[in-house]
């Protein structure tokens, strides 16, 4: 799967090599997806009340999220675009009271964002930006009763991009229900 991203970044960037600097290509590895830290929030270390005695609990494993997004230059601090996510969760749903028993899982989360990107006013090799996406998230979650589709939003306050002007470096915090933490990537402006 990431032989495949790479090699279609790489084949979109060459076939719009004459362009004027308006399109960027970025692709990222973050870290854990937020669908863990939502269903980790459920479990009995974090809440105190009786009521959660009865409810589910989860203990969850997250492989890293990978991103693609897509931008297009509409000013020079003002770009649209739009991002796809893909991550891994497994775990183990279980019971505080009860007979219930424990139920193994294994999902996939998938979401598509378009986003808004602004362009903070910095030196040419160093560039500042933050961004606002919302969309739809995709979650297949194996035999465990969440909804396939929700709504999904993800909000960077901060981020830099480093290095030339057409292959450059970029890393940002983000947090909403696609990703919590950061990511750190590879972009190539054409």
């Amino acid at each position: 799967m990431k032989r495949f991203l790479i090699a279609l970044c790489l084949s979109a960037c060459s076939l719009f090599a004459g362009a004027q600097g308006k399109h960027e290509i970025n692709l990222y590895l973050g870290g854990s997806d937020a669908t863990f830290t939502t269903l980790e929030d459920n479990s009995l270390n974090y809440r105190t009340d009786l009521y959660a005695m009865y409810e589910a609990s989860y203990n969850c494993n997250c492989g890293p999220s990978f991103t693609l997004d897509y931008n297009y230059k509409l000013m020079e601090w003002l770009l649209l675009g739009g991002q796809a996510t893909f991550s891994s969760i497994q775990g183990t749903q279980w019971y505080r009271l009860g007979n219930r028993p424990d139920l193994q899982f294994n999902g996939t989360v998938f979401s598509l964002l378009p986003q808004v990107k602004f362009h903070i006013p910095s030196p040419r090799h160093f560039r500042l930006y933050a961004y606002l996406a919302g969309g739809l998230q995709f979650r297949s979650m194996g035999p465990l009763e969440l909804s396939p589709v929700r709504f999904a939003w993800d909000v960077a306050p901060i981020g830099a991009e480093w290095g030339g002007q057409r292959i450059y470096g970029t890393a940002e915090l983000c947090f909403g229900n696609v990703i919590c933490g950061g990511r750190i990537g590879i972009g190539y402006r054409f």
